[in-house]
């Protein structure tokens, strides 16, 4: 709402524009955790697997506390959350959005942590994306273009992490050599990609597109990791093509990792084109992007 509309215009319109300015905000939150929950049920079909597995052949690792060894209570924390998200997509009271954001982030937490979902990257990208609703959800009340200009930039930050992270971890002889990739994918995996690719080159030329496939991803997500220096819609935009991309070609199981960043990366393109959105973009992005997010 700008000055000039908060000095001369009527109470009822000021209400008004109140009430859309936290209608928007909200429909801001319930996108990203529609997308958080979409990433989370996409992940279900490998739960009753799991459970089997793990009810028929218990695992014992003291460096797992007994809670964290317990199938009853991975359930729990994978349940849990998906209830609360959907009260929120119908429920508006600031006061239950963030008791649903921060029981999410900590059964994301728990989720990481777990020794029977252990290391698993979908729960990783959950936590950052559920560690965001809780930075949101606590500052629902300020002003919308700060708010929205704000949230865009922890966004893209949280991208340059992903992928700087995703990076490092291939920076390995087997990546780069391509071999990884060449033995996950390309010898018998039945996906449309790669058994087009058998069914149009040898072996030999294969283990060529292997080794020049795993060097761009590696190449691709290192440059990810500089996203934060772009502009906040470039840089969201940059990360859903490349996210998608990644899905798309290689594994459809790995929308269970990309959905929730997708919610992210709708709410980082959400860069109102007014004044007062421009006045806030000015007036903050010469800070540390550290302070900026404190703030």
């Amino acid at each position: 709402m700008n000055s000039r509309c908060t000095e001369s215009c009527p109470a009822s319109v000021r209400v008004s524009q109140t009430d859309t300015e936290s209608q928007d905000k909200l429909h801001v939150y319930r996108i990203v955790i529609g997308f958080l929950f979409a990433s989370l049920v996409w992940k279900f079909r490998m739960f009753p697997l799991l459970f089997a597995v793990y009810r028929a052949i218990p695992l014992q690792d003291d460096f797992f506390p007994a809670l964290m060894q317990s199938a009853e209570f991975l359930a729990v924390l994978y349940l849990v959350p998906l209830t609360l998200i959907v009260s929120v997509l119908f429920l508006s009271h600031r006061g239950w959005i963030l008791f649903q954001a921060i029981v999410t982030c900590l059964a994301m937490f728990g989720l990481c942590i777990h020794q029977q979902s252990y290391n698993d990257v979908t729960f990783v990208t959950c936590w950052w994306t559920s560690a965001w609703c809780v930075w949101y959800a606590l500052r629902m009340r300020e002003p919308a273009p700060l708010l929205y200009f704000k949230a865009g930039r922890l966004a893209v930050l949280i991208f340059s992490l992903i992928f700087l992270g995703g990076a490092m971890g291939k920076l390995t002889p087997g990546y780069w050599s391509g071999e990884v990739l060449y033995q996950i994918y390309f010898v018998e995996r039945d996906f449309w990609a790669f058994n087009l690719l058998r069914s149009r080159f040898e072996p030999e030329t294969l283990r060529d597109i292997a080794t020049y496939y795993s060097r761009m991803i590696c190449c691709i997500e290192l440059a990810g990791a500089g996203l934060w220096l772009l502009p906040t819609r470039v840089a969201c935009a940059l990360a859903i093509g490349v996210l998608m991309s990644i899905a798309v070609f290689s594994n459809t199981y790995l929308f269970s990792v990309m959905c929730c960043l997708f919610g992210l990366g709708i709410a980082g393109l959400h860069q109102p084109a007014s004044a007062a959105f421009s006045r806030a973009q000015a007036q903050f992005q010469s800070r540390p992007i550290s302070k900026l997010i404190a703030e």
